[in-house]
């Protein structure tokens, strides 16, 4: 059943009928930084979750690193092929078919709270991960303030995968986990990954529910929300809409 609804859920035609598809977004400043620092060229990455590639696998190429991205959807992977990506299926317990202790870094981004056992996935990257590696990881923050104002004031929780599903049919969304960031936290700690940084993405009202698919309104929130932008870095549990962590594989 997991196989088959992602399938649907990066097949073309289907996004095409319902004008959503999980390919959208651009590299975030956010995302463009950590790469920065933490993928030189000629690096050995693991992505986990790579999806299609088109967001992180083909900028990645791009940057000279050496590119390896595993996913669960043939339909992605076909996808990702095409664009020339070295890519391949996820085992059906999580694993991937790299040897332990080759990858420099691991990146997981927006793809543990998609998971039944998103420890598993996480015990995966530490084993791929070289002694001393790093794993880049983000998910959605469930406590963002937009999400804590709306299940005070009417009940309802958004799951937040898809604008598709996300309010109209939340039994179907995508997102079946939910963190925070002391949550996310003692996840790593669990796997024995030790922290090494976490950052909160920029605050901004463009994500305001409703508003944020109306292009022409979200681009305005985004340009009068610029002055107060550092409240996601300040404050991530509460004004992140995305938070990030970044962990590393214990030497010895």
């Amino acid at each position: 059943m997991t196989n088959d609804y992602y399938e649907r859920y990066w097949d073309a035609a289907n996004n095409q009928a319902s004008g959503w598809t999980p390919s959208e977004g651009i590299v975030t400043p956010e995302e463009k930084s950590l790469f920065d620092r933490w993928l030189p060229t000629g690096s050995v990455c693991l992505d986990y979750g790579c999806g299609d590639g088109f967001r992180y696998g083909l900028k990645l190429r791009t940057k000279g690193v050496d590119y390896h991205g595993f996913d669960i959807s043939e339909t992605a992977l076909k996808q990702a092929q095409e664009r020339g990506l070295d890519v391949q299926a996820l085992s059906p317990d999580g694993g991937t078919t790299l040897k332990s202790d080759t990858a420099d870094v691991a990146i997981c981004f927006e793809v543990l709270e998609h998971l039944i056992e998103p420890q598993q996935a996480v015990s995966e990257l530490r084993r791929c991960l070289k002694p001393g590696g790093h794993a880049l990881i983000s998910v959605p923050n469930a406590a963002f303030w937009t999400a804590r104002v709306e299940f005070l004031l009417t009940g309802f929780f958004c799951p937040g995968g898809s604008p598709i599903t996300g309010r109209s049919s939340p039994w179907s969304d995508p997102h079946i986990r939910f963190y925070h960031p002391p949550m996310l936290r003692k996840l790593m700690q669990s796997c024995d990954l030790e922290v090494v940084q976490e950052m909160g993405e920029r605050f901004t009202l463009g994500a305001i529910p409703y508003f944020w698919k109306i292009d022409p309104v979200r681009k305005v929130l985004d340009t009068i929300s610029k002055p107060i932008a550092w409240l996601g870095r300040v404050f991530p549990g509460l004004f992140a809409a995305r938070i990030f962590i970044v962990v590393r594989k214990p030497s010895a």
